[in-house]
């Protein structure tokens, strides 16, 4: 199941605040809408403004203005090390809660953010009290029966959307209207194709992994919230500073085959970007080491899936995998979201 971005029924926002960049976003929230492949996909192609999108009849050359698929400003200008400070205002019917968190670029290819105490303890709990409640089934891909791609891993599906009247607003539907201000463009939320899915919560027990994958098209940005502090995730390809080169030795891969190979003889934590949780890392594994990023329980990264070039093309350097988890960090409770544009599928 997906949402559409465009109808407003949350009453969440985000603000970010610096003492240089400060934006604030009013909350763009989500409407119920049929499967993916029911709503309606139409091309791109260069349109009056350089950042707008609109669609276009008849037989054109497809083209996608640079600066739509990748993160808006303040986070484009953000250098690999930079942080913004910010909070989630979570609107209730008589009350508003802030909840202060921090954002940090850890990664200028692809870009990667992540996210300190964006989920709430209480977010975290209900999250994975849901999923055990509605029974977790043996995780595959997208690939039918595929089992090896991901071992000892169980998942459930929790809505994204909260159209129920709850007093409380629902936390996932809070976290995606929260999401939305801050990471997608403008054009983006506004076009008829945009929308996320429902959330993917999963568990994995000792020796639990994922292998190296890209989260495909018409996938531009994953959230991936950390439920117990238990990280491991590894982009072997990532860019962990602001220099020009891509890639390894300058070798940027175009496409599943070729990423593939340029991981080959990479370690996590000396290359890429690992994704560290708590138990196993120390306290000065962030600040010595640029390969390595540190979360906690409640902590978050956000990435981005596509080229924001204008060429509409997979970013292979967002290959990433699960690293098996050890029988000293226990069960690892992850859950994934993917915000999309369905007419990418097209291009």
């Amino acid at each position: 199941m997906m949402f559409s971005l465009r109808k407003p029924l949350l009453y969440t926002y985000a603000v970010l605040a610096h003492t240089e960049l400060a934006s604030s976003f009013l909350s763009s929230r989500i409407r119920a809408n049929s499967s993916p492949a029911e709503i309606p996909c139409i091309e791109f192609t260069q349109a009056q403004t350089p950042t707008a999108l609109r669609a276009e009849t008849g037989a054109q050359a497809l083209l996608l203005p640079p600066g739509i698929l990748g993160p808006p400003e303040p986070l484009k200008g953000l250098k690999v090390g930079g942080r913004l400070d910010a909070f989630r205002a979570l609107q209730y019917k008589d009350e508003t809660e802030k909840v202060q968190f921090t954002i940090e670029r850890v990664s200028r290819s692809p870009d990667i953010f992540r996210l300190g105490n964006f989920v709430t303890e209480s977010e975290c709990a209900q999250i994975q009290s849901d999923a055990e409640e509605i029974g977790m089934k043996v995780a595959e891909t997208v690939t039918k029966d595929d089992r090896s791609s991901r071992k000892h891993c169980s998942v459930a599906w929790l809505s994204s959307n909260n159209n129920n009247g709850q007093e409380k607003a629902d936390a996932i539907s809070d976290l995606v209207s929260s999401t939305v201000n801050i990471f997608l463009s403008k054009d983006v939320l506004s076009h008829p194709s945009a929308g996320v899915e429902d959330l993917q919560v999963l568990k994995y027990g000792a020796g639990g992994e994922f292998v190296h994958h890209h989260d495909g098209e018409p996938r531009i940005l994953t959230v991936i919230y950390y439920i117990n502090g238990i990280g491991g995730t590894w982009f072997p390809l990532a860019h962990t500073n602001d220099n020009e080169n891509k890639g390894i030795d300058g070798r940027e891969p175009l496409n599943k085959e070729q990423a593939l190979d340029l991981v080959k003889g990479l370690e996590p934590g000396k290359d890429g970007l690992l994704v560290k949780g708590i138990g196993s890392y120390d306290a000065a594994d962030q600040e010595q080491n640029e390969h390595i990023a540190c979360v906690n329980r409640g902590d978050a990264i956000a990435f981005y899936n596509y080229k924001d070039d204008g060429s509409a093309q997979l970013d292979w350097t967002a290959l990433h995998c699960g690293l098996p988890t050890t029988d000293e960090e226990g069960t690892k409770w992850i859950a994934n979201h993917w915000y999309r544009v369905n007419a990418l599928a097209d291009m």
